[in-house]
């Protein structure tokens, strides 16, 4: 009967450790693996990236060395309907013909490079 009863409580205690032990991994980890940060911190959205594809867009021309822009960095890009001009900080200007593979909407965005 001594036996018995000391077989159980050591079941029992088994039992409630396992439990504690699968509580406090649950705990410790399955909120680690989730991601609390927006995507959009990880990866730049898609208009994002084609405001810095025009931004950097004047510096792939090949006769655009020879500009007095092409020594100072560009601030903002204006779109309109049919073309993008990239305003640069030393208010100088680089204008583009707007093709069908611009998405962005018409009007005002920063250059962040």
């Amino acid at each position: 009967m001594v036996l018995g009863v000391d077989q159980s409580l050591l079941q029992q205690n088994t039992i409630i450790k396992k439990y504690l032990i699968l509580l406090v991994l649950t705990l410790t980890f399955l909120p680690g693996c989730e991601s609390s940060a927006p995507s959009s911190f990880i990866y730049p959205s898609e208009k994002a990236m084609e405001v810095r594809y025009l931004c950097r867009l004047p510096y792939l021309d090949a006769k655009a060395p020879h500009q007095a822009w092409s020594k100072s960095t560009p601030s903002w890009i204006f779109i309109n309907e049919t073309k993008i001009i990239v305003y640069f900080k030393n208010d100088l200007t680089f204008v583009l013909p707007r093709t069908s593979e611009i998405t962005l909407a018409p009007g005002k965005y920063r250059c962040i490079l």
